[in-house]
């Protein structure tokens, strides 16, 4: 699942910088941080961001803001339901 996320935020950046006349280093970030009872992993990109058009849709099976048969889907329904079954929201 964060496998995912991070493979396609590296996809974004590389692509976006072989597409774009800005020059800009791709960068990915990941962070973790222990918050006691819980964990807070964050990945962040200089990537373009999700449309706001199709944020609603990232937590649906095989969603994938790669271009079709370029990548798998990004995890995040499998995620969300992890973390619904835990009581979180």
């Amino acid at each position: 699942m964060i496998l995912n996320l991070i493979n396609n935020a590296f996809y974004v950046v590389n692509q976006q910088r072989a597409t774009s006349s800005e020059q800009r280093d791709p960068l990915v970030i990941v962070t973790t941080k222990n918050l006691g009872d819980k964990i807070e992993i964050k990945v962040t990109d200089n990537g373009n961001g999700i449309p706001d058009s199709i944020k609603e849709k990232i937590f649906q099976p095989f969603f994938t803001t790669k271009p079709t048969g370029q990548g798998t889907g990004l995890g995040l329904s499998l995620s969300y339901d992890i973390v619904k079954a835990h009581g979180a929201s």
